[in-house]
């Protein structure tokens, strides 16, 4: 994330470093991180880290400076060739085609534009399950989703966007609520220096709340707008619009897919920080998932070992990327796999040690993999740039060009994978009738019992390497890119954690 905090998934943006617009979207999108540093500050290493990342396909939200129309210049010597967002080399006759029109784009569609799949949330909710769920009768029915980030997106813009979406999906009309903490900026023109840092954020909003609402359509989402002031890199209104929230609205789930990696604040700061957060958690009973990171076990500008906070603290649910294989009906045609980088870009799931936070007791079982650390990740779904979702925006930062004239737009990086599980656990909270809290000690305990359909699916293939970091391998139970796997079968898993939750919650 560019300018302060670091925002992990941005639509095409993902959860740290870049993440979501480029590589012909063929990598997908993910969170583009901001990170204070000085007014125009870089070095050619960066800028080039950030040109491949936007053109594989991520929004760098977070990263050492914002994204600037030099970055987007740069990445468009990088993207593929075969094809682009808004004028796709296939001109198919079922759909418009990635980018045009009111049809979103199918499977092959995607491939013969960027070549590799895209899918709808349709075909993703077959795969895990999730329409099984909605038949039983969890669809997230009394549950509150908490989006807050940094400006957000125009109220307007996200109701239309959103009301595009569902449409399109068979969806009901969301529940959204929108807020604003305080003076928000209006939306700059598409050549105005601050456009890409701006219209990531409110593509990152846009994503965040369809993979919600498509997993739990009758949950109420709130979108909070918050001001952007250097207070704690912008964390401190993070925290204050949760804080002001929850006290009206207690047990509420709150969906992150943003972050700062643990190198970029002081430990004192972070330290405090996760103190707020950890009060607020425990005072309201909220639930929080967090984007894990798009730039393997490190910061997408060193190679360093590296991860992000709020995804390392031990209060939230960590969420890491996979890739799935699906076929045209959402039928799983192999295992999932962990979202590495088979591109050489330096794009995978995010998953690490930090520095910062020891060991919870959630993790004693898997000492011998954190030694004392907090290990992250927790949990995975699809984020992976060669399996990317497919969502409305109209406003839209890709292939190194910027507009806001609204498309079907194809988003990677776990700035996905955060609000799908955001949006699972409420079915959960649904079907527990009472707050979740803290997710993770039911959500391990779950895993560990024996005998028992907990939906949950191990992934054992992949890793999280990325050049210059050997990262970490997926393997049997838990793991530190994939957790403790993905949704295998929500159809079990929501009946199976909510019980788990009403036991342990906390």
């Amino acid at each position: 994330m560019p300018t302060k905090p670091t925002t992990a998934a941005l639509t095409s943006v993902a959860v740290l470093g870049i993440s979501a617009a480029a590589f012909a979207l063929a990598t997908g999108t993910g969170p583009v991180s901001r990170q204070a540093a000085p007014a125009g500050a870089s070095t050619p290493a960066a800028a080039a880290s950030i040109a491949r990342q936007l053109a594989a396909g991520v929004l760098p939200l977070r990263g050492p400076r914002r994204i600037t129309h030099a970055d987007l210049n740069a990445a468009r010597a990088l993207a593929p060739t075969t094809g682009s967002l808004t004028n796709p080399s296939a001109s198919p006759t079922t759909g418009t085609g990635p980018g045009t029109g009111k049809a979103p784009p199918t499977t092959a569609e995607c491939r013969a534009a960027y070549g590799a799949p895209c899918y709808s949330v349709r075909q993703l909710a077959r795969a895990y399950g999730v329409n099984g769920a909605h038949r039983a009768g969890w669809t997230g029915r009394g549950a509150t989703v908490v989006l807050p980030i940094w400006h957000s997106v125009p109220e307007k813009t996200l109701r239309h966007d959103l009301g595009v979406f569902s449409a399109a999906y068979g969806l009901p009309k969301v529940d959204l609520e929108y807020r604003a903490t305080g003076p928000i900026t209006p939306m700059p023109p598409p050549d105005a220096p601050d456009a890409p840092w701006r219209y990531a954020i409110a593509e990152e909003t846009v994503l965040d709340a369809s993979m919600i609402h498509a997993m739990a359509p009758h949950a109420r989402i709130v979108a909070i707008a918050t001001p952007e002031t250097p207070t704690d890199g912008g964390y401190a209104d993070i925290l204050d619009a949760v804080r002001d929230y929850a006290a009206a609205h207690p047990g509420a789930i709150v969906s992150m897919s943003y972050g700062t990696y643990e190198s970029d604040l002081p430990t004192a700061t972070l330290t405090r920080l996760n103190q707020q957060l950890s009060q607020i958690i425990s005072a309201r009973k909220l639930t929080v998932t967090v984007s894990n990171g798009d730039t393997g076990n490190t910061s997408g500008q060193s190679t360093a070992p590296n991860v992000p906070w709020p995804a390392s603290s031990p209060d939230v649910l960590a969420v890491g990327g996979t890739q799935v294989d699906l076929d045209d009906h959402g039928r799983r045609r192999s295992p999932d796999t962990v979202w590495g980088d088979p591109h050489g870009l330096g794009r995978a799931t995010g998953g690490g040690l930090s520095k910062v936070f020891t060991r919870p007791a959630f993790q004693d079982r898997y000492a011998h993999l954190v030694g004392g650390h907090r290990g992250t990740s927790d949990v995975a779904a699809n984020g992976s740039g060669d399996s990317r979702m497919i969502i409305y925006s109209t406003y839209n930062v890709l292939q190194g060009k910027i507009n806001r004239d609204g498309g079907w737009w194809p988003a990677a990086g776990t700035s996905v994978s955060a609000p799908l599980w955001a949006g699972v656990l409420g079915l959960v909270r649904q079907a527990a009738r009472q707050p979740l809290g803290r997710i993770n000690p039911a959500l391990y305990g779950l895993v560990a019992a024996t005998g028992t359909r907990t939906g949950i699916a191990d992934v054992t293939q992949g890793s999280n390497a990325v050049p210059g970091n050997p990262g970490f391998p997926a393997g049997l139970k838990w793991d530190v890119p994939s957790g403790n796997g993905t949704i295998g079968n929500a159809r079990w898993l929501v009946p199976a954690l909510a019980i788990a939750a009403r036991r342990t919650s906390t």
